[in-house]
């Protein structure tokens, strides 16, 4: 396929190399490479496609593995130990090892199969679309292609000879786990896809609740014995259980934080095409609305980014048609967090940019890329995050000359998942106690890359610009998921919002030195940047898709 506006979007996501290869299987079938690069790893950036006599390489993303040398790409490091595997097995076998968010294809040309997957958490996109005997894999599509969003639940061996689909599983076993022809495995995903959140089913496992360390008990007679929010979360740092808790979380975060931060090339949009090797202009940005999650990532990130390198606070705000005024919520409690980060950060240049979008220019982009981008996402709560994060990744605003010129964006997604952030969780507690939060808490991480991972890794990549999302480390989300839900959250009737949604993640921030944010209130960003209309029913489909 060669679509001119697809090799756009596709070089809009690598900025520093593209380059495509034809490969003739037969007289009726050939296969059509295109890789683009934003270079992240290694001394130079790595060509895609990578080629060599076993077999084609295309990938995207990070792997953060501190055992291979830093000197040399992480998808050099791929595509050797790929093309040294003999069999399939061995292949699913090497994918699985790798830790970070990422989509592949590799191509062995013995076999003729085509593997391809997202990592085990979902982090990056990858989209599938079908038409007659053709098919066409790629990060982004549009509108034009009905597509599936590649579900990142397997790792898929795709028979090019066969039309048939072997899945596997991100377990040890190297075995398959299911075949399909490649018209029931795309008819399958789709209605999946399709499934609104009451439909999606899961299975859970024996739920341990028992609170053999009288926890919970500490927690209510500390909130029961003191009115202040703050004086309630010192007083709960002296319980060891807790504090071990949040010590621990504290370490992983930073840890998580800080290979994110170390394995780019330290350089900015304008310093990485120069052969300078000193660059003191931004390379970090955080998209940040000053709630909780993005300024513990801040206040982290001081720690890693060189002092002589300013760090952009990205901060987005939309008119509406009653209100033309950028002073949303958003914008005033992340003036606030700016302020508590320089009274806490007083050497680090912080630098707050004001993304202000009014409703013309969003309904402009909205129409003419972004329902490109969320597709094959429809929603109007799709579209408004989508929207929001792609003119918030965007940086600033060209005309006046104040664009971050950062490569790295840190996210705070998947804190709200993790933490029980949302309000369907005190919902779920009132409703059916611990078991039914723990129940909720598991059904949100278990969703959480089919609703919106894949589509925030299109509208941010779109800019050229590197999403890494700290709380969705590997070791960081194994701990917690083994947490018991009182170790995350406690949203009881004594404890209310702005303290007991996300409490451990609260306590963590007042541990490494914040005050001001542990007592904030969630906010959702589409009402936060105020871009969603709070009458709008967010799981209907948007008019942008509706005459697709």
């Amino acid at each position: 396929m060669e679509d001119e506006q697809i090799l756009q979007r596709i070089k809009n996501r690598g900025p520093d190399c593209i380059n495509s290869t034809e490969l003739v299987i037969n007289d009726v079938t050939s296969l059509y490479f295109c890789g683009s690069v934003l270079w992240m790893q290694g001394l130079n950036p790595t060509e895609q496609p990578v080629i060599k006599e076993q077999g084609i390489l295309l990938f995207n993303g990070d792997i953060f593995d501190r055992t291979w040398d830093t000197k040399i790409s992480d998808t050099e490091f791929i595509m050797e130990k790929l093309s040294k595997s003999q069999t399939a097995e061995q292949i699913i076998s090497e994918i699985k090892m790798f830790k970070g968010p990422f989509s592949l294809i590799y191509y062995d040309k013995v076999s003729h199969h085509l593997f391809f997957a997202r990592d085990r958490i979902g982090r990056n996109s990858l989209l599938f679309h079908r038409s007659g005997s053709s098919f066409v894999i790629s990060n982004v599509l549009g509108r034009k292609y009905p597509c599936i969003e590649v579900p990142a639940t397997y790792i898929y061996e795709l028979s090019i000879n066969e039309n048939r689909i072997n899945l596997y599983t991100w377990d040890k076993d190297t075995n398959i786990c299911k075949t399909y022809s490649v018209e029931e495995w795309t008819q399958n995903v789709q209605k999946q896809q399709l499934l609104s959140d009451d439909e999606f089913v899961i299975n859970f496992d024996t739920l341990d609740l028992n609170d053999e360390d009288n926890v919970i008990e500490q927690i209510e007679n500390v909130s029961k014995k003191h009115n202040d929010k703050l004086t309630i979360m010192k007083n709960l740092l002296e319980n060891t259980v807790i504090l071990n808790t949040v010590t621990k979380i504290a370490e992983l975060l930073e840890k998580s934080v800080k290979v994110r931060l170390e394995i780019q090339p330290k350089k900015c949009k304008d310093c990485i095409k120069k052969e300078t090797t000193l660059c003191c202009h931004c390379t970090t940005g955080i998209l940040f609305s000053g709630g909780l999650d993005c300024t513990i990532l801040a206040i982290l990130a001081n720690k890693y980014v060189p002092k002589n390198q300013p760090i952009d606070l990205i901060n987005v705000a939309f008119t509406t048609k009653t209100n033309s005024s950028y002073e949303v919520p958003d914008r005033i409690t992340g003036r606030q967090s700016f302020e508590e980060l320089k009274n806490i950060c007083k050497l680090r240049q912080w630098v707050f940019h004001e993304v202000n979008i009014p409703r013309e220019k969003l309904e402009y982009y909205q129409a003419l890329t972004i329902g490109d981008l969320v597709y094959p996402r429809r929603t109007i709560l799709d579209e408004s995050l989508g929207t929001a994060l792609w003119f918030a990744a965007g940086g600033g605003l060209e005309k006046n000359n104040d664009v971050s010129t950062c490569r790295i964006l840190l996210l705070g997604s998947g804190a709200d998942e993790l933490f029980g952030g949302y309000t369907r969780h005190r919902n779920a507690f009132k409703r059916r106690g611990w078991l039914g939060l723990s129940k909720e808490l598991i059904l949100d991480w278990k969703r959480i890359s089919f609703r919106n991972l894949a589509r925030d890794n299109r509208v941010i990549c779109d800019h050229g610009r590197q999403p890494r999302m700290p709380y969705l480390d590997e070791d960081l989300v194994d701990y917690v998921l083994k947490l018991k839900p009182w170790l995350k959250c406690f949203p009881s009737a004594s404890l209310e919002c702005g303290i007991g949604d996300k409490l451990i993640l609260r306590l963590t921030a007042l541990h490494i030195g914040l005050t001001e944010v542990v007592t904030l209130p969630k906010r959702a960003l589409q009402f936060g940047s105020r871009i969603a209309n709070s009458k709008q029913k967010g799981s209907d489909v948007s008019s942008t898709f509706i005459d697709i």
